[in-house]
C-alpha cells in the first residue's frame, strides 16, 4: 500500500469533557498519591501493572443514580472501555497497551452499574505526528507533551509520518497530549461493531 493510501485516525476522546464521568476509585480511596501517579503515567503512555488500577469504581454523588456508560470515558481518573470495545480491541495489536477488568457501582457501592467495563492502559507510544505540516495543534507548554490537540481538529488537519502506520494499532504520540491515534484495521472494525459514536474519529494525513 503506498503512503497515500494509508490511513490513520485521531481519537478527540480527552478533548471531551463530556466523557469524563463521576465516580471515585477503590484505588483513590485507599492510596490517593499512588492512584494520582497512575493517572499522570498513564496519560503519558506509561505500561503499568493492574494494581495500578481500580477494580471497583463508585458513583460519586448519593442523589445521582449512574445509567450505563458510553463505550470509552473517563471514571475517577481512569480511562475505561465497554465489554464489546474491549473484544474488539484484543483482536489487534495492543503492543504494552492493557485492558484490566473493573466493576462499576452506584454510590452505595454495592448496586452495580449496568454494563461490563475495562480500565485501559495505554502502554504504546510513538513519535509520528509531523508538527510543520499539522494544523489544530495548539503551542508549548511546560510539563509533558509540548503541544496539544485542538478540540475542533477534523479531518485532514494533522499530518502523521508513513512509519505511523505500522506497528501496534493504538498509541499515543510523544509530543501531542490529548490525542489517540488508532490504525485504519482498527477503527473499521469499531465502526462494522457500531462502537465509534465517542471516539470523535478524524482522518489524519499520511505523509512521506
Amino acid at each position: 500500500m503506498s503512503d497515500k493510501n494509508k490511513v490513520i485516525w485521531v481519537s478527540r476522546v480527552m478533548c471531551d469533557s463530556t466523557l469524563i464521568k463521576s465516580f471515585e476509585s477503590n484505588y483513590a480511596l485507599e492510596d490517593a498519591n499512588s492512584a494520582v501517579d497512575a493517572m499522570r503515567r498513564n496519560k503519558v503512555g506509561e505500561p503499568l501493572p493492574v494494581d495500578r488500577f481500580p477494580t471497583e469504581l463508585y458513583g460519586a454523588y448519593p442523589d445521582k443514580r449512574m445509567k450505563r456508560q458510553p463505550d470509552i470515558f473517563m471514571a475517577g481518573g481512569y480511562w475505561a472501555v465497554s465489554a464489546e470495545v474491549a473484544t474488539v480491541l484484543r483482536q489487534f495489536s495492543l503492543g504494552r497497551t492493557s485492558l484490566y477488568p473493573t466493576r462499576l457501582f452506584q454510590h452505595d457501592r454495592k448496586t452495580p452499574v449496568e454494563g461490563e467495563y475495562f480500565c485501559l492502559n495505554f502502554g504504546e507510544v510513538k513519535t509520528t505526528v509531523l508538527r510543520e505540516k499539522s494544523h489544530a495543534i495548539e503551542g508549548s507548554y511546560t510539563g509533558g507533551a509540548p503541544y496539544w490537540l485542538d478540540g475542533d481538529v477534523k479531518d485532514n488537519q494533522i499530518a502523521m509520518s508513513s512509519a505511523g502506520a505500522a506497528g501496534v494499532d493504538i498509541w499515543l504520540d510523544s509530543e501531542i497530549r490529548n490525542a489517540v491515534f488508532l490504525s485504519d484495521a482498527l477503527v473499521q472494525a469499531l465502526k462494522a461493531a457500531k462502537l465509534t459514536r465517542r471516539f470523535g474519529l478524524r482522518k489524519c494525513v499520511v505523509a512521506a
